[in-house]
Parts: structure tokens; sequence; C-alpha cells
């Protein structure tokens, strides 16, 4: 638990440290991990040195503790306003990684500088995988013994639908703003348009064609999986036609009504659409860009907050399935394992060879020079956690120059996640299959604008994935009830995807680096110690 504290300093190059030094002692008081706390002391430390050359001797206040149960961390130096991020050096990055919750968000308040950090404690992810497998168990025996004594199993029903409805409710209340929060923010955070330059434009057009080019590839494998409704030729018109119109209706007609409906694509298009604007517009809508963050900095903590009581959504679920009717739903998450697990490892597999081939290096060495990164995201599921060894890796083995790979990884590893669409296809085509929605062309294509458009959305913070779900399966026409499978599934599909999606961003970056000519080839072709 973080101490509440507060002190006052005067700037100079000693203080630095002492400020330093408080920092880490409320990170790790606040549970952090350990390499996030090395990175935000270094974060902070060139943030009071860009500001010692201007506000030497200034005041520097320092206050931590807890607020609702939440650590926090503020830094305030008086003075004029200076927004550390105008700086080259560090604007490639900080809005990118506060995304994910690991960097300094900056304010100027009452005639202070302030820099605000809420560090999450560190996530046991299987901790996480034995409650909700816990749920899942007292479900399963709870549903089949109510089923033995009918009056019980009225009863149980009378109260755990009513509930089960009012959390799904609220879900789908914070889940619209969510996704368009998330895309929009996203966007803004990548900073100013000059800075992201041709390796940017490169960068995000690849990770942007290979998410619908793979999306694409798994409709084609959804054909051959799984049994695809047979229409006539007057059908086949009617439905390319309703495709088009699908795709025309991703413009909305208003602002509201996505929102109010939960359209997926409408939202993401929404969050396209401002997220571009507030780019281009840069200074002159400042004051905007920071009251989006606040709103979507508050929307997370809502979702967090409603994160933490999966398990009961899960029970709740589950036991309403087991004690009315015992489908094949539990048989679609086996499925689902069978068929997600197997494609991240090929597609990990696939994007080394095709780099392998492209870049001239052995496949092997490539692999090698990878894995440490894949393995922290295969034994973690957190892309924050392998942020660290990510850079390095791409920095120091994989040649691409620090500018790019500061840049390019935390973009990548928010916006860019391939393995979510290997996973997310299958679970949706699964639940469509076990609630008896007809899988059809039109549906493949939805799934494909969907999918690809909200791996792009997924909020990285606890019970994001579920924000996704209400919103896909809403825009499938999958029932609620659905959703408590996709999270029991998600919590193990979570690790295998994470660590494909870090396997796929390297590889993009790399390359992407390469048509440039900015790619160290000495570095990537030398043999690891």
């Amino acid at each position: 638990m973080v101490s509440n504290r507060s002190e006052t300093f005067s700037l100079s190059a000693q203080t630095i440290d002492a400020v330093s030094e408080i920092c880490v002692q409320t990170l790790s008081e606040a549970g952090a991990d350990q390499k996030d706390i090395i990175r935000l002391r270094l974060s902070l430390e060139e943030i009071l040195g860009v500001w010692l050359e201007t506000l030497a001797g200034a005041s520097v206040h320092v206050d931590c503790g807890q607020k609702f149960g939440r650590s926090f961390l503020k830094i305030s130096v008086d003075g004029p306003a200076m927004d550390a991020w105008d700086n080259e050096a560090l604007i490639l990055s900080s809005h990118m990684l506060s995304q994910a919750g690991l960097s300094f968000t900056y304010a100027y308040k009452n005639g202070k500088n302030c820099l605000v950090c809420n560090p999450r404690k560190k996530r046991s992810s299987m901790g996480q995988i034995a409650v909700l497998f816990g749920a899942v168990v007292l479900a399963a025996f709870l549903g089949a013994a109510a089923r033995r004594f009918p009056t019980i199993q009225a009863g149980a029903l009378s109260v755990t639908e009513p509930l089960f409805n009012m959390i799904l409710g609220a879900l789908r209340a914070v889940s619209s703003p969510l996704v368009f929060l998330a895309v929009c923010c996203g966007i803004v955070s990548i900073g100013d348009l000059t800075v992201v330059g041709r390796v940017g434009k490169k960068l995000i057009l690849r990770m942007i064609a290979g998410t619908f080019v793979l999306g694409a590839v798994m409709a084609l494998a959804g054909c051959l999986l799984f049994p695809v409704a047979e229409e006539a030729g007057n059908e086949i018109t009617g439905n390319f036609s309703a495709i088009y119109q699908m795709v025309l209706e991703i413009v909305p007609s208003d602002i509201i009504s996505p929102f109010l409906n939960g359209n997926a694509l409408q939202l993401v298009f929404l969050g396209i659409c401002v997220g571009v604007a507030l780019l281009i517009l840069g200074e002159r809508v400042s004051a905007a860009q920071n009251i989006l963050m606040q709103i979507n900095e508050a929307v997370q903590f809502l979702m967090g907050a409603l994160g933490k009581i999966i398990p009961l959504f899960v029970f709740l679920s589950l036991f309403n399935l087991v004690i009315s009717d015992l489908d094949s739903g539990f048989l679609s998450m086996f499925k689902v394992f069978a068929i997600a697990i197997p494609g991240c490892l090929i597609l990990s597999l696939f994007y080394v060879f095709a780099a392998a081939v492209r870049l001239k290096v052995s496949p092997g060495l490539l692999m090698k020079k990878m894995l440490p990164t894949y393995l922290i995201a295969l034994t973690t599921a957190s892309s924050a956690a392998a942020l660290a060894t990510n850079l390095e890796t791409c920095v120091k083995e994989l040649g691409i120059p620090k500018k790019i790979a500061d840049f390019a990884i935390p973009l990548g590893q928010v916006l860019y996640k391939p393995g979510f669409v290997v996973g997310f296809f299958p679970l949706a085509l699964c639940m469509a299959e076990s609630y008896d929605v007809p899988i059809t062309p039109p549906l493949l294509v939805m799934s494909v604008l969907t999918i690809g458009l909200l791996s792009m959305a997924v909020p990285p913070i606890p019970g994001g994935a579920l924000s996704v779900f209400t919103v896909l399966f809403a825009q499938l026409g999958i029932p609620g009830g659905a959703i408590a499978i996709a999270v029991s599934v998600n919590a193990i599909m979570d690790f295998f995807m994470t660590s494909a999606g870090l396997a796929c961003l390297q590889v993009q970056v790399a390359l992407a680096a390469d048509g440039v000519g900015m790619l160290d080839e000495k570095k990537l072709k030398r043999s690891m110690s």
C-alpha cells in the first residue's frame, strides 16, 4: 500500500535524484513491475532535466498516496507552462505509453506543470485464471445440483437472470464510448504528423493492411472449418447488396446513434475521424485533446472497475446456461482452443520465416533473437511486461534504429494486434455456431471488418477484451450469454494471442525500417553471444 507523502524541493540537479527516489519508492509500494519502475524513473529524470534548463530554482512539489483505493504519484513544478512532450526526444513514445498506463501524463494547472502517474499493480495472470476456473467449476456444480430440484431451479433463475442482465447492460453502456476513445486517443497519442514521417506512414499502412489480410485468411479458413449456409443465386445477389450497404453504413447519419446502438464499425470510424482531425489541428485543439484523454482515463477506470467483477459475470452466465439448458456452449470452448492456439503458433512462424527470406537472414538466428520477448509475453499475457525487452531486442539484436523503435513499438502494441484477429475469429464463429446464428457470407465479411477494427481498439486494461466481446457479439447478432464463455476462453487464449502479436510486430517494424534503408544489417545478422 502506498503511504501518503507530500514534500517540496527546489529544482536543481541534486533534487532530481531525490524526487526520482521518491518515485521509485512509491511505485515499489504500489506493486509495479520492476522494469516499469526503472523505465518510469528514467522518463521522469529526462523530463525534469528538460525543465531544469528553464525552471531552475522553481519549487517542486511531490505528492503520493491513494485515492479511492487507487495509487497516485504527482510531481508539480511552479512556473510557466513547459510541456515536456514538446521536446523531440520524448514526444515519440510518451503519450502512446501512457495509453498502456506506463507513463506520466502532463497537465498545466494553477501555475504548475503537473506530471501524474497512476501505477497499476502487477497482475498475476495465473491468479486470474484460477479465479475464473473456480467460477466455472462452481457454476457447473451449483447449476447441476439445482437442476435436480425444480422449485430451487425456478427461484434461482429469478435471481440470477436479472442480475446478469444488469451487469451486461452496464458493460454495454461503458463499451461503446470505450471503443471510440481507444481508437481516437490512440491516434492522438501519435503526437505530430511531422514526427511520424515516412517510416510512420509506411508502418501504419503495413499494420492496417496486415490486419485485414489476416482477417480475410481467417474468413477463408472459417469456410473450411464451419458449415456456411448455402444460398441461392438471388440470395447471393441480395447478400452482396447487403454487404455493400453495410460498408456504406459505416458512415453514421449522426454522432449519437452509434453509441446508443453499439455499432462497432461506426464507433471505430468516428474514432478515426475525430482522432485524425485532432492530430492534424495539433496545438490549436490542445485543450480538446487533454479533455479527451481525461475522459478516456475516466472511462477506462470504469471498465477496470467492472473488470473486477468478471468472475461474477462468468459465474452468473454459466450458471444460467447449466441450470436452464445444457447445450454445446462448453464444447465450443475446446473447438476454439483447437483452432486458435495452433493458428497463433503458425502465424508467428510464418512471420519469422517470411522476414528471414526478405531480410536474407537465418530463420534460426532470427527466431533466437526474438525468443526472449516472445517468452515474456507467452508467460505473462502482457505486452506491457514485455515492453522493455521488446525495445532492447529491436535496437540491439534486430538492428532497428532507436528513434524508430521508440515510436513504432509503443504504437504497435496499442494499435496492432494480429494475434487477436486469429483468436477472435474462431471464437466469434464458434459462438455463432453454438447459439444457432447462421454463418453466412455476409456474416463472414462483417466479421473481417468488425474484428479487424476492434483488434486495434482492445483497451490495454483489465477487462478490455470484455468490452470488445460485448460490442462484437452485438454487431454479429450473437446473444449476450456467449460473452461469459468468450471471457473464459480469452483468459487462456490471451497468452498465445499476445505473444504472436509481439512477434509479428517486431517483424513489421524491422521490415518497415528496411524499406526505408534504415535497418542495420550487421546487427541483424550478427550472432548472439
